[in-house]
């Protein structure tokens, strides 16, 4: 059964080239989100890089990072993906690069059913996480304007409707019998649990329309109240190795790996690694694609 790729691009073509041409295999479908704000994209060109691979753009948003379009682009992905059925949905941002061939991924996960997707250490969300949907967030896409004059307005009028709602004690989620997880948003998933999340997709709408870095937050959650958490069972809290992803959360937010950290990424029995960029650091990108595009 084939796999199902989902990338959301809002830069970077050169990391996108790279990373389209590895994954390009007769046995992986890809969908593609260009964020809106990616005014000069060719996707002529984008189309005619991938030869074997079946190539879908989908719907276009303007993604504002900690907002619920975030949610609302992969919620996209998912649904367009599933109008076929895939054995596994890994979803991937436009800045990671995969590390081993395709033949490697497809027999690892071709003999699994487990959902691949990390949750933070803590049992539970508290403190500065729970805000994030314990409140209500209107403002945070007009707060991550490109405008300065924007930013700076809407920031500070967020932040003062935030102290309001504190004071009154707001909680908007008191109600939900659910327990909320947090974690990684980047995930490899089974196509029955992607249909379970877009079964769910009314409850997502209510619960995290008005959240903030909710992407980090819905799918666990699901998961973790749902039947599909026992197949999670045995992996390490805030391993993302244990997902088959390489992400250095100690040396950045995440950190950005240059040609120096090579033997490190590829000693680190993953799958996927991000994040990179062409900018800082062409010569890493390079490495890890002539590496495994001599093993495909």
């Amino acid at each position: 059964m084939k796999h199902a790729y989902l990338i959301i691009a809002h830069d970077e073509p050169y990391i996108l080239e790279k990373v389209l041409k590895l994954i390009d295999d007769e046995r992986n479908d890809i969908y593609l989100h260009i964020d809106k704000k990616w005014k000069d994209f060719n996707f002529k060109y984008f189309k005619s890089v991938v030869r074997k691979s079946h190539l879908f753009f989908t719907k276009r948003l303007d993604v504002r990072w900690g907002s619920y379009r975030q949610i609302e682009c992969e919620l996209i992905l998912f649904e367009e993906a599933s109008k076929k059925k895939y054995k596994y949905y890994h979803l991937l941002s436009g800045i990671d690069m995969p590390l081993v061939s395709q033949d490697t991924i497809h027999v690892f996960f071709d003999n699994s059913d487990r959902e691949f997707v990390c949750f933070d250490n803590h049992k539970d969300i508290s403190g500065q996480v729970l805000e994030r949907i314990k409140y209500y967030h209107f403002l945070i896409t007009w707060a991550r304007s490109n405008n300065k004059l924007k930013k700076w307005f809407f920031g500070k009028f967020h932040y003062v409707q935030l102290c309001i709602q504190k004071f009154l004690k707001v909680n908007r989620i008191k109600d939900t019998p659910l327990e909320f997880r947090k974690g990684a948003n980047w995930i490899s998933i089974t196509d029955e649990f992607v249909r379970y999340i877009l079964s769910e997709k009314n409850w997502i709408k209510k619960t995290f329309r008005f959240s903030y870095c909710a992407d980090e937050i819905f799918v666990q959650t699901l998961l973790y109240n749902s039947r599909f958490y026992k197949n999670t069972i045995g992996f390490k809290n805030d391993d993302y190795k244990s997902i088959k992803r390489f992400i250095d959360w100690n040396r950045g937010k995440p950190y950005t790996f240059f040609l120096n950290d090579y033997d490190l990424i590829m000693n680190s029995g993953c799958f996927f690694a991000r994040k990179f960029s062409s900018k800082l650091d062409k010569e890493i990108i390079d490495k890890l694609y002539e590496k495994v595009a001599d093993n495909k």
